[in-house]
C-alpha cells in the first residue's frame, strides 16, 4: 500500500482524508444520537407533562370533592342545630305542658273519686228512700187494706252515665303520664283468652262454707291413699265436722241481708255494734254476675241482627252495672257504715283491692270482650285466690266468730 504514494505528503494526505471522514462520521453519529436524545427527551418531557397535568386534574378533583364535602358537613350541622333547637324548644314546651296536665289531671280525678263518694251517699240515700216507701207501703196495706201500687220517687241521675266515658279517658291520661310513655291506640288490643274453669254461678242462700264448697271434692279425700284412710280412725274427723257444724250455725245466727239492686244480695254477720261482710256470699255473687255476662258474651258471637246484637249489649252493660252497685254497697259498708271484712282473708280480699275493682268496673266497657275477658279472668284469680284461703274452714268461721264476739273462741 505504502508503494503506491510517491511521497510522504500524498500518504499524509490520504489519512488526512479518512481522519476527515471519520470526523464526518462521528460528527453523524453524534447528530443522529443527539437528535435520538433530544426526541427521547421531548417524548418523555411531554408524557411526563401529560402526568403531571393528569395528576394536577386528579388532585383537583379531590380537592373539589373535599370542599363540597366540608360544605355539605358545614349544612348538616347546620341543620342539626336548628332541629336541636327546635326539639327542645318542643320539648320544653311538652313538659311544661306535662307538668300542667298531670296537675290538672290529678285535680280532675280527684274531683271524680269526690263524684264516685258522692255517688255511694246517692245509693245510700235510694236505698233508705226505698226503705221508707216499702215501710208505708206495708203500714197502708196492714192499717188500711190499700195495695199502694207506687215505688219510691227516686232514681238515679244521667251523672254515673255522663261521666263514665270522661272518667275512660282521664284514666289512660294519668296512665300515661304516669308510665311516661308514648299514647297508646286508643282502641285496646284484642287480648288472647284461654279456657277458664267453670266457675258455680249460684249464690248460696245461708252463710255455710260447708255448702260453698261441697261442688268440688275435698283436697284431703284426693290426696288420701286407700291404705291411709282405711287406717285412719273415724272418731277425729266426724268431731271435727261436728265442731265446724256447731261453728257454723253459731254464725248462722248474726247472719243478716238486705237487697241491693237488681234481685241481688248484701249479706253481713252483725253483732251489737261489730258488722262483718259474709264474704262467701259476696264472691258468690260477684262469680254469679261474671257468669252471666259470660253467657251473654257466647250468646252474642251467635247473633246476627243488629236489634239482638244490641239487645244483649245492653244486657251485659246492665250485668256490669249491678256488679257496680254491689261493690260499692261493700266500700260504702266497709268506709261509711262502719262495717269490717273479715280479718283472716285481708291479704286477699280488702277495701283498697275492691276499690280497684270498682275503679275497673267504673272505667270499663263489659260490651268490649277485651275489657270483660280481661276483668273475668282478675275476678276468676281473685274467686282462687279466696278459695284457697279459707280451705281450713273452721279456722276461717272461727277467724270470723271471734271478730265479731271478741277475743278467742270457746266452744259452748
Amino acid at each position: 500500500m505504502l508503494g503506491q504514494f510517491e511521497t510522504q505528503e500524498e500518504l499524509a494526505s490520504v489519512f488526512d482524508g479518512i481522519e476527515s471522514q471519520l470526523d464526518r462520521s462521528l460528527a453523524a453519529q453524534k447528530d443522529a444520537i443527539e437528535r435520538t436524545l433530544a426526541e427521547t427527551v421531548s417524548r418523555e418531557k411531554e408524557e411526563a407533562q401529560k402526568k403531571v397535568e393528569a395528576a394536577e386534574r386528579e388532585f383537583a378533583e379531590g380537592k373539589r370533592i373535599l370542599e363540597k364535602h366540608k360544605a355539605t358537613l358545614a349544612e348538616l350541622k347546620a341543620a342539626k342545630e336548628q332541629i336541636q333547637s327546635q326539639i327542645k324548644g318542643h320539648l320544653d314546651r311538652a313538659l311544661s305542658c306535662r307538668q300542667m296536665m298531670e296537675k290538672m289531671s290529678s285535680q280532675a280525678y280527684e274531683e271524680f273519686e269526690k263524684i264516685t263518694h258522692l255517688g255511694m251517699e246517692l245509693d245510700g240515700i235510694r236505698h233508705r228512700a226505698e226503705e221508707e216507701t216499702d215501710r208505708l207501703k206495708k203500714h197502708l196495706d196492714e192499717k188500711y187494706g190499700i195495695k199502694a201500687q207506687f215505688e219510691a220517687a227516686f232514681e238515679p241521675g244521667e251523672t254515673a252515665a255522663d261521666l263514665r266515658q270522661e272518667m275512660l279517658k282521664m284514666k289512660k291520661v294519668r296512665e300515661l303520664l304516669e308510665a311516661g310513655t308514648e299514647p297508646a291506640s286508643p282502641e285496646r288490643p284484642a287480648v288472647e283468652t284461654r279456657p277458664e274453669p267453670r266457675v258455680e254461678a249460684r249464690v248460696p242462700e245461708t252463710s255455710r262454707l260447708a255448702d260453698f264448697y261441697a261442688q268440688e271434692p275435698a283436697a284431703q279425700d284426693v290426696e288420701t291413699s286407700p291404705a291411709e284412710a282405711e287406717a285412719a280412725p273415724e272418731e277425729p274427723g266426724d268431731f271435727e265436722q261436728e265442731e265446724l257444724r256447731m261453728l257454723l250455725d253459731r254464725l248462722a245466727q248474726y247472719r243478716r241481708t238486705e237487697p241491693v239492686f237488681n234481685g241481688t244480695e248484701f249479706a253481713y254477720f252483725l253483732k251489737g255494734k261489730n258488722m262483718v261482710l259474709d264474704s262467701e256470699s259476696f264472691v258468690g255473687t260477684v262469680a254469679k254476675i261474671s257468669d252471666v255476662a259470660r253467657g251473654l258474651h257466647h250468646n252474642l258471637g251467635q247473633k246476627e241482627m243488629s236489634k239482638d246484637l244490641f239487645l244483649i249489649k245492653q244486657e251485659i252493660l246492665n250485668q256490669q252495672e249491678i256488679l257496680r252497685k254491689a261493690f260499692l254497697r261493700v266500700v260504702r259498708f266497709c268506709e261509711k257504715e262502719d262495717g269490717a271484712l273479715p280479718q283472716y282473708i285481708a291479704d286477699v280480699i280488702n277495701v283498697r283491692i275492691l276499690k280497684d275493682i270498682l275503679e275497673r268496673l267504673t272505667f270499663g266497657n263489659w260490651s268490649n270482650p277485651a275489657d270483660f275477658n280481661s276483668f273475668a279472668e282478675h275476678v276468676n284469680n281473685l274467686k282462687l285466690a279466696f278459695k284457697a284461703k279459707v280451705a281450713p274452714t273452721r279456722e276461717y268461721v272461727q277467724s270470723v266468730l271471734e271478730q265479731l264476739e271478741g277475743g278467742p273462741d270457746i266452744l259452748n
